[in-house]
């Protein structure tokens, strides 16, 4: 039997999607740029251009990644919700770091943004989409 998708994993899908296009169009400047700035003369200048453009290279990679694995999480792929609870379970730990070390409140947002997506990666539903749990044939 088909399961279908639950409205949580489409919008989150939508915007890991919406993420990795950004990632995508943010790498894609270094990757142009950083050559530009090591064509200089100077031979001192040239790690400045190929740092640049392993950054632009990170960001792409990442872009990349993001769409995969949206794309597994509206298919309801198990790897896929594994690899955004990961994703979920290191961004509270960069949150909490974040807010202990400057203090600034915002960084709450993310671990209670975070928390709910662990919570509802967890639910019924959602564990049956992904077939991490099978249906209960009482009614």
């Amino acid at each position: 039997m088909t399961q279908h998708r639950p409205t949580g994993i489409t919008i989150i899908a939508i915007l890991m999607i919406l993420g990795g296009l950004i990632l995508l169009f943010t790498g894609i400047t270094p990757l142009f740029i950083g050559p530009l700035i090591s064509i200089d003369s100077d031979s001192s200048t040239s790690e400045p251009g190929f740092l640049i453009t392993i950054g632009g290279l990170v960001l792409v990679a990442l872009g990349i990644a993001s769409l995969i694995v949206s794309w597994g999480l509206l298919k309801g792929k198990g790897w896929a919700r594994t690899i955004t609870l990961i994703i979920s379970f290191i961004a509270i730990i960069f949150a909490i770091i974040s807010l202990a070390s400057s203090q600034d409140l915002i960084h709450i947002i993310s671990v209670i943004i975070y928390g709910i997506i662990i919570y509802y990666m967890f639910t019924d539903k959602v564990k049956l989409f992904f077939g991490k749990v099978k249906e209960s044939t009482t009614t």
